[in-house]
């Protein structure tokens, strides 16, 4: 992360002008002429294109240098400087950390060190790409020969924690660093830990799985054994801290209560997927059906995943009661019916020792294998975060799903409490991105929603963008930072930024409607019709129940399509808490050529769309500002067909209505 000099993040308004940043500072004179950044950002400009477009950047950085008290880029003479020493970096201060200290606090290291160097930039330029990857590796090598030396043969047989701190910051930057999981083992097996050793073991040989690899013999050799069997199911013994509580399993046995404590890390619903059977008995189908569900649940990033085999027993974890997961503890079990040719699906909570639902899934009764699992999925994910809703659980991500409920809402006072939740995470949590997004989502909707005097923020649309750019640094593979970051641009009007944003919301996750309708909402914004209305029909087809705001959505895509008269059928189901509900049902039916019916609607109605109208705040201030400000077609020619029902709109409350 760029820093200015009072340690507050440098934004600017597009990605390649900070990329230019981080050309120029990875270069060892810190300086690099106009036409090579030019031809590394711009690569596919024609002319002059390339030259004006970099210009363009260079001014955002200067504003961004003057925001930031900053005066770090020189632009004089053809060439693009860096100050020496003039722009504090955290990949700056980590290196530093690790280099100039024998022994660095580890813990910084971990927070400074948030993935690869320009996360989220791959896909600015090809030429630009091509540049970023090879730098990248140099960064990781970098860190990696600086942190090893911390992990000296005698620093090892040590056991110091400053040693294990290490190994463990590595395993931070790559989970499947072989070396860290060695020295791990080694220093357990120096404090004689031999059971942590051999977990350390098992982890490695997991990682390297996923790798499709296996661990060297040399650290297989460091124990003399490779797996070690779990627990019986006769007896289920697994440790707690303190005062264990004991419960009776059905067969007799004690069940011993897992605690596993907290503490300052983000904490997702467990879930443990046994299937070992399916791979052995079902055809393709069920195979696929599998791999969809547990492929669906990992794109919503709010999910840690365990395959049975991680535990050392095919029919997966033994029964154990688990409290003080802060996430939830669940488990997911697939079973192939030979008979029936069907597949059992069984979703358990561990946590209560109850199965929440079993179902037999009949492929030959669904339209595709994708719709039948985004159905299970759907009802996974409604139950764990249902269950995180319950105001009793203050884990950072029950919060988030506490905050998400209340975002949902068009009411002042849920946007006050979502946001109080929000900010309450993004300082306990700096790094938990969606933190960002759902107060740049609350923000959006009070500057587009709501009167000046029920807004809780003041955001300016600069600072709003600033949060999503933020949330995409942190997690450029989450949805609602995608999403978010496409409203944003959409305001600022960068409709390409925000079709690329929506169309990668869409690639990382095309299973949840929710994500699907909102990001094919903004592609429809953005002038991407056709894409948005087929993405919007998968959307609404994989609902299993359609919330009404949805339909507002669908509504808004067939506008832009042109489709009015569909446009105009579908926003009758929607609730109009909003402005853009009520002016998108009158511009359909004007558009429709069915004037009179929209006269009518405003007119049976305009007690309560008086209300939506106070709320938004249309009776005071500039009334052509708010029309600007709820039209987000890009498009010319749809935008001027919306623009048909906000005059309506406008003249019928604030006009001479006789003279309509």
């Amino acid at each position: 992360m760029l820093k200015g000099a009072d340690g507050d993040p440098v934004a600017t308004k597009t990605r390649k002008a900070l990329a230019i940043l981080g050309y120029v500072s990875r270069i060892s004179d810190l300086s690099a002429s106009r036409e090579a950044v030019a031809d590394l950002l711009w690569s596919s400009a024609t002319g002059h294109r390339g030259m004006q477009s970099l210009r363009q950047a260079l001014k955002q950085l200067k504003t961004a240098e003057e925001i930031a008290g900053l005066d770090v880029v020189n632009t004089q003479g053809g060439h693009i400087q860096i100050f020496a020493g003039s722009l504090p970096t955290d990949l700056a201060y980590l290196l530093d950390l690790l280099n100039t200290s024998d022994s660095p606090d580890f813990n910084t290291a971990i927070a400074l060190w948030r993935g690869d160097y320009l996360t989220g930039f791959e896909d600015i330029d090809p030429v630009f790409t091509d540049w970023l990857l090879i730098e990248r590796q140099r960064i990781r090598d970098e860190v990696i020969d600086a942190t090893l030396k911390h992990l000296s043969g005698a620093v090892v047989a040590a056991a110091t924690p400053g040693a294990e701190a290490a190994a463990h910051f590595l395993l931070h930057m790559d989970p499947a660093f072989e070396p860290a999981h060695r020295a791990l083992i080694q220093i357990y097996l120096h404090r004689g830990q031999r059971e942590r050793a051999e977990q350390q073991l098992r982890a490695c040989e997991r990682e390297l799985k996923e790798l499709d690899g296996v661990p060297e013999q040399e650290t297989r050799d460091l124990l003399s054994v490779t797996e070690r069997s779990g627990p019986s199911n006769a007896q289920l013994v697994v440790s707690r801290p303190q005062n264990p509580e004991f419960w009776q399993d059905p067969d007799g046995s004690d069940v011993t209560v897992v605690d596993h404590g907290s503490d300052n890390v983000i904490h997702f619903p467990k879930v443990s997927i046994v299937s070992s059977e399916l791979a052995r008995t079902a055809p393709n189908e069920g195979i696929y059906l599998r791999e969809e569900i547990v492929s669906g649940l990992s794109a919503y990033r709010s999910f840690d995943l365990f395959q049975s085999d991680y535990f050392g027993d095919a029919e997966g974890p033994p029964p154990v009661l688990v409290q003080g997961d802060d996430g939830g503890n669940f488990l997911l079990r697939f079973q192939h019916n030979d008979r029936s040719g069907r597949v059992l699906i069984q979703f358990e909570d561990r946590a209560e020792g109850r199965i929440v639902f079993s179902e037999v899934v009949d492929l030959q009764e669904w339209d595709g294998i994708e719709n039948a699992a985004s159905h299970t999925i759907g009802r996974i994910y409604s139950h764990v975060t249902n269950k995180l809703r319950n105001p009793k659980n203050s884990s950072a991500f029950a919060r988030w799903c506490q905050a998400e409920a209340l975002m949902v809402e068009f009411d002042p006072k849920s946007d006050r409490k979502a946001l109080q939740i929000l900010e309450e995470i993004s300082k306990r949590h700096s790094t938990f991105s969606m933190s960002y997004s759902g107060k740049a989502l609350v923000n959006i909707k009070q500057l587009l929603h709501y009167r000046v005097e029920d807004r809780d923020s003041v955001l300016s649309w600069d600072e709003i963008m600033s949060l999503c750019e933020h949330a995409v640094k942190l997690d450029p593979w989450q949805p609602i930072n995608l999403r978010t970051h496409g409203w944003a641009l959409i305001q600022s009007g960068l409709a390409d930024e925000a079709r690329r944003s929506f169309m990668q919301a869409i690639r990382l996750n095309s299973v949840d409607p929710i994500n699907l309708i909102s990001a094919a909402e903004g592609l429809a914004f953005a002038g991407e019709v056709e894409l948005a209305r087929s993405k919007a029909e998968k959307a609404m087809n994989l609902f299993t129940t359609v919330p009404r705001v949805f339909y507002e959505y669908y509504s808004l895509v067939f506008f832009a399509s042109e489709d009015f008269e569909t446009a105009a059928k579908i926003i009758e189901r929607a609730s109009y808490k909003s402005i853009v509900g009520l002016t998108t049902r009158v511009a359909a039916l004007v558009c429709a050529g069915k004037d009179a019916e929209a006269l009518d609607l405003l007119s049976r109605h305009s007690e309560s769309l008086a209300k939506v109208i106070d709320q938004a705040g249309l009776g005071t201030g500039d009334p052509d500002e708010w029309g600007r400000r709820i039209n987000f077609f890009q498009d010319p020619k749809t935008r001027a067909s919306y623009d048909r029902g906000v005059q309506l709109v406008k003249r019928y409350f604030f006009g001479d209505r006789a003279a309509i």
